[in-house]
């Protein structure tokens, strides 16, 4: 079996962000499924106060009104209507939303002429919009240890309407070893599949004609690098460590920084740069210029429990690339340099700088050959396929 088994089926993906401007893993696997495919992107709907808490997100309020919006020959976007705050604290809040946001997107679906339509879905809150869509399979992608979010969620409310969802898909993927670990007791076929890289578009960061972007080609080696969203779980007391004990060294910060997240700590450091959020077309010409990739998650359950995405893509640009110790990571023990603590990370920093080689660089492309998109595509494809031939669904 292959990718082209689902090929000409219907599918309506309920997305844990925006289509744009930051693709995740949703996006990269509908972006790779067979074009005789028709997608329709759920996107996550605002709630009543999510607006007043962060501007950029005053357009959803008006964005459903435009109904779907054809992203590609194949690809259709839909935002649905603004929902009730405390959906992940309280079900019964949930509840109602869900059945809102079905009304509007049962509609679209309609429209659109989508029958039997595999529901893929990456929000463990959404087993009565997804049932109400009348799948042919189910499937939950489960990325991230949604409970230990932090912000408006009650960690039991979010697990006890994950475990509805794990118990009714047919199918559930799960990124890392802890996720699979914590899930696998309540769904029925579950696998672990990592993330992955878009290979061919980082490797571009080692192609002569990539231009480096003149705002960081201007920057003093040696260039440490990190590049993703700025958010609670990423340890800005280590990258302050790093720059404090190497004044010699320059950081540059690429992607935005979320709300609430304070860095004046670090913007006033003169070799902390920030650079905020890039086009995805440009991220190959900014990891050019690193000469080591930082990933510097902090350490706690929702990092446990976690495929940083952002690593692949490092190891796709080939440039060497430094970790905080967690097991998302481990894999690739052998090719990246895994620290246990604040002085082990800076360790590390130093030996890459002082130990890298073309052979190393060598490998790291080769191994991050072997995760790409397209490889996950195909094996999720199978795993639906499989289902539907044996009959083992709920």
């Amino acid at each position: 079996m292959s990718m082209k088994d689902l090929a000409g089926r219907d599918i309506i993906c309920i997305g844990p962000v925006d289509w744009e401007p930051i693709w995740n893993r949703s996006q990269q696997l509908m972006s790779r499924l067979p074009h005789s495919n028709r997608i329709l992107y759920v996107e996550p709907p605002a709630t009543l106060l999510s607006a007043f808490k962060d501007r950029s997100l005053w357009f959803k309020w008006r964005q459903w009104a435009r109904g779907a919006r054809k992203k590609t020959e194949n690809i259709y976007l839909y935002s649905p209507p603004v929902v009730l705050p405390f959906g992940y604290m309280y079900p019964w809040v949930n509840r109602i939303n869900q059945r809102w946001i079905l009304l509007f997107t049962g509609r679209i679906a309609r429209k659109l002429g989508f029958k039997g339509p595999i529901v893929w879905t990456y929000l463990p809150n959404t087993l009565r919009l997804a049932e109400g869509l009348k799948p042919s399979v189910l499937v939950y992608d489960c990325v991230d240890e949604h409970s230990e979010f932090p912000g408006l969620v009650k960690r039991e409310a979010v697990l006890e309407m994950e475990r509805d969802l794990l118990g009714r898909s047919d199918l559930v993927f799960t990124t890392a070893p802890g996720l699979y670990r914590a899930k696998k007791k309540y769904a029925r076929n579950i696998y672990l599949l990592p993330n992955a890289a878009d290979v061919g578009h980082f490797a571009l960061a080692e192609k002569e004609e990539t231009p480096v972007p003149g705002e960081i080609g201007r920057l003093p080696h040696p260039l440490l690098g990190f590049i993703g969203v700025i958010h609670e779980w990423i340890d800005l007391d280590l990258i302050e460590f790093v720059a404090r004990s190497r004044p010699g060294w320059t950081i540059a910060m690429i992607g935005p920084v979320g709300p609430g997240i304070r860095v004046d700590r670090l913007t006033g450091l003169p070799n902390v740069h920030f650079f905020g959020r890039q086009g995805r077309e440009e991220l190959p010409g900014y990891l050019k210029a690193f000469d080591v990739c930082l990933n510097p998650f902090k350490k706690n359950v929702l990092t446990d429990r976690v495929s940083p995405l952002k690593v692949y893509e490092y190891l796709a640009s080939g440039r060497p690339v430094v970790s905080v110790d967690m097991p998302g990571v481990m894999e690739f023990k052998e090719i990246i340099e895994i620290a246990g603590d604040y002085d082990g990370f800076l360790a590390a920093v130093d030996r890459v700088l002082q130990t890298d080689s073309p052979d190393k660089k060598k490998l790291r492309l080769k191994v991050a050959a072997r995760h790409s998109w397209e490889s996950r595509a195909a094996y999720m494809s199978e795993k639906i396929v499989e289902i539907e031939e044996t009959g083992d669904k709920k």
